[in-house]
C-alpha cells in the first residue's frame, strides 16, 4: 500500500482520496483552508460529498511539509488557475516522487496545459494525467466508473493503474499525455453550448451538428498542439462531454 499526498480538498481530490483509502492506500490531502481539514478530521466528513463519511486512514492539513513528506505519488487536484502558484510553494519538498494531474483546463496567463506548468516548476518529475468521464459523487459512492492515465513514462501508467483500479474503476493506459489534456478541456466548450442548445430548445438537428462538429474541431486542435486526434474520441473527449452534458 503506498502513502499518497492529494494537493486539494474540493469534491474530486477528497473522492479521489475516499476511493484509494478503501483500497488502503494512506492519504493526506492537502487544503487550502483550515475549515475543511478539521471538517474532514474531525466530522469525518467534506461539505462538497455530504452523503459519504470519510475513512479513518485519510488525514487533512493546510501544511505542505506534513502532506508531502514521505509520500510516494503526489495527485494535483486544485483548480488549474491555483496549480503554479500551489507547486512553488510546496515544491521544496517535493523529491521523487510520481505527480498525476487530476486537474482539467489551462492556465489563463500563458494558454499553457498543465502538463506544460507543472514541467516548467518540476523539470525533473515523472508526470501523468488522469481523465475520463467521472462526477465526483459516484466515484465516492463506488459507482463503476472508466478513467484514462496518460504518461510519456511507462512507470507511470503502471503505478497509477496499479495503485487505482479495483472492481469498481477501470483504469485504461495512453501514452498521449497532451490529447488527453485537450480532451478534459476543450470538451467545457461544447458543454456550455449543449447547455444554451437545450434551454432554448432547438433540437436534435442544432445538437447533433454541435456535437459532430464541435468534436472535428476539438481533433484539429489537439494535432495542432501535439496530440493524437484518437484521443478526442474516447474516455477523455466524447465520452467525459457526454457524462458531463446531463449535469
Amino acid at each position: 500500500m503506498k502513502n499518497i499526498c492529494i494537493l486539494g480538498s474540493g469534491s474530486w481530490g477528497t473522492a479521489l482520496g475516499i476511493h484509494l483509502a478503501k483500497m488502503g492506500h494512506n492519504i493526506k490531502i492537502w487544503s487550502y483552508l483550515q475549515e475543511e481539514a478539521d471538517m474532514i478530521n474531525n466530522e469525518r466528513k467534506c461539505k462538497f460529498l455530504p452523503e459519504v463519511e470519510i475513512p479513518n486512514n485519510i488525514v487533512c492539513t493546510t501544511d505542505f511539509e506534513k502532506a508531502i513528506t514521505k509520500s510516494e505519488m503526489i495527485l494535483i487536484v486544485t483548480p488549474s488557475k491555483a496549480v503554479r502558484e500551489t507547486l512553488k510553494k510546496c515544491k521544496e519538498y517535493i523529491t521523487n516522487q510520481i505527480i498525476v494531474i487530476c486537474s482539467k483546463g489551462f492556465e489563463k496567463q500563458s494558454l499553457y496545459t498543465l502538463n506544460e506548468v507543472v514541467q516548467e516548476e518540476l523539470p525533473n518529475s515523472k508526470i501523468g494525467g488522469l481523465s475520463g468521464p467521472s462526477h465526483a459523487e459516484e466515484v465516492s459512492k463506488e459507482i463503476p466508473t472508466a478513467l484514462v492515465i496518460a504518461s510519456k513514462h511507462e512507470e507511470v501508467l503502471e503505478e497509477v493503474q496499479n495503485t487505482f483500479m479495483n472492481e469498481t474503476l477501470r483504469i485504461y493506459k495512453s501514452n498521449d499525455l497532451k490529447g488527453a489534456e485537450l480532451g478534459g478541456a476543450l470538451k467545457n466548450i461544447i458543454a456550455f453550448c449543449a447547455g444554451t442548445i437545450t434551454g432554448l430548445e432547438m433540437g436534435d438537428n442544432t445538437f447533433a451538428a454541435l456535437l459532430t462538429r464541435g468534436l472535428s474541431e476539438m481533433a484539429k486542435l489537439t494535432v495542432k498542439m501535439g496530440g493524437e486526434p484518437k484521443t478526442i474520441y474516447g474516455l477523455t473527449g466524447l465520452r467525459r462531454f457526454d457524462c458531463n452534458m446531463y449535469e
